[in-house]
């Protein structure tokens, strides 16, 4: 079986030393895909010595990935016939029988004639605590405080959400956001990107639906001056334009054909050419897509190419609906509420009557329309309260609240204990319970009121 210098690259101890000094988890095979070298990272995140791993097959990762050997691309022969690098979030089991989430990254290689003579493989183990300061920018805050990198919301649902950023922004793999319009994609996208090591560099979005297939290739790759008609100067790309940092593709799934091809050949070379230019340009671009639509049909249906979804959805991020995380509501519209102080200033709350109706409505445009919503009521109201009559009359004619049980009920009461634990928690300070809570002090403030809660002992009576 052949060992390391039949990569070509030089001598084994030399490759040994160099491969040993990465942060990453590096491993070569042959042809067949036996393990031909195992470097220290590889030790320590799998489990398996190199004594151990040398001549055994890459299968002895055996997670999602054990049919690519841990490299994505099916039998290591299926990515031979040319030089092709993957990167990829998956499962790996290790020596010890534990599933460990790693992003990882394969390419194949070449004899100088063209004969595929092996592979190259690297991978993170995205769980690490030094992996995670090594690529995090900054502090992070923490899921379940009520906000996370500007979106809102306690429930699991989002908590996972928050999860799921977290993990791949610490990653350079490309990310495909799914959900339902007005749900909140660009905001996921945005996080992605301030949360990842290129938080630093710029975050750029295109709206493919907004531009027809000649305009949207002009956008996203540029053009060289006279290269059509109106193309009086030369015109840097989107692409070029987040050379460093993040590019946002909204609404994949309404690109062109033709655009797709181009697209796809951008992403497996790393280059762009500019419309009327031969010259290719290199781009340092992390790619994510977001999309309303069903890519898996669009694929079966011929209208989008398999090749390109397998390489955009790298690692798929959905976005729950508004339905899927109800409780949220309230928070959502008193946060959006605070957005939109009232002529005289004085704080403002929802009445219960307001609160049940917007909790009876099903919501199909999700939190974009529960903004919207907010933002017309709050005009409506002017200084006061928002009530019942201030909202759409959409929402005002829905069902009625149960007199005694029902949404308003049910939720206050789980407010009300809620509430309770966060200033049991924090000793009764109430500036902590409210920043405990997600909510500002007057809100807080407001919800004692409104339940009659009053600290131990004191002689305040809250109706």
């Amino acid at each position: 079986m052949p060992s390391l210098p039949f990569l070509g690259l030089g001598s084994e101890q030399h490759l040994r030393e160099i491969g040993d000094a990465l942060p990453e988890g590096l491993f070569t095979t042959d042809a067949e895909g036996f393990v031909t070298f195992w470097n220290r990272q590889a030790e320590r995140i799998t489990g398996w010595s190199r004594e151990e791993a040398l001549g055994q097959r890459c299968s002895i990762l055996a997670g999602d990935a054990v049919h690519g050997c841990a490299c994505g691309v099916g039998p290591l022969r299926c990515g031979l016939a040319e030089r092709v690098r993957i990167a990829k979030c998956c499962t790996i089991r290790t020596k010890d029988g534990r599933e460990k989430l790693i992003v990882k990254s394969a390419v194949s290689i070449l004899s100088a004639d063209g004969v595929p003579i092996g592979a190259l493989e690297s991978f993170t183990d995205v769980e690490a605590a030094d992996g995670i300061a090594r690529l995090q920018p900054g502090p992070r805050r923490e899921p379940g405080e009520g906000d996370f990198l500007g979106m809102v919301g306690r429930e699991p649902a989002m908590t996972d959400l928050y999860r799921m950023i977290e993990l791949v922004a610490r990653s350079d793999a490309t990310v495909m956001i799914l959900g339902e319009s007005g749900s909140g994609k660009e905001m996921v996208a945005a996080a992605v990107h301030r949360s990842s090591r290129r938080a630093g560099g710029p975050f750029v979005r295109v709206s493919c639906s907004a531009l027809n297939e000649n305009l949207l290739e002009s956008e996203l790759f540029g053009h060289v001056k006279g290269a059509f008609t109106g193309a009086l100067k030369d015109r840097r790309g989107r692409f070029q334009e987040a050379h460093g940092g993040t590019l946002l593709l909204d609404e994949i799934g309404d690109i062109s054909p033709v655009v797709q091809v181009k697209l796809l050949r951008v992403i497996e070379q790393r280059e762009i050419e500019r419309v009327g230019d031969s010259q290719p340009i290199k781009v340092d671009v992390r790619l994510v897509c977001a999309t309303h639509r069903d890519l898996r049909q669009l694929v079966t249906e011929g209208r989008f190419r398999a090749d390109l979804y397998f390489r955009l959805a790298v690692f798929p991020v959905r976005v729950p609906a508004l339905r899927d995380h109800p409780e949220d509501l309230t928070l959502l519209a008193e946060r959006f509420l605070a957005r939109t102080p009232p002529p005289g200033g004085r704080p403002r709350g929802l009445t219960a009557e307001a609160l049940c109706a917007l909790r009876a409505y099903p919501w199909p445009g999700n939190v974009r329309e529960l903004q919207n919503v907010i933002e017309y009521a709050a005009l409506q109201a002017g200084d006061g309260d928002v009530g019942l009559s201030h909202l759409p009359v959409e929402i005002r004619e829905g069902p009625p609240c149960p007199e005694d049980s029902g949404p308003v009920e049910a939720g206050a009461r789980d407010e009300r204990r809620e509430l309770l634990e966060a200033l049991g928690r924090t000793g009764w300070n109430r500036t902590k319970a409210a920043e405990s809570l997600g909510v500002s002090r007057v809100t807080l403030w407001k919800r004692m009121k409104r339940h009659g809660v009053a600290p131990p002992g004191s002689p305040e009576k809250a109706n």
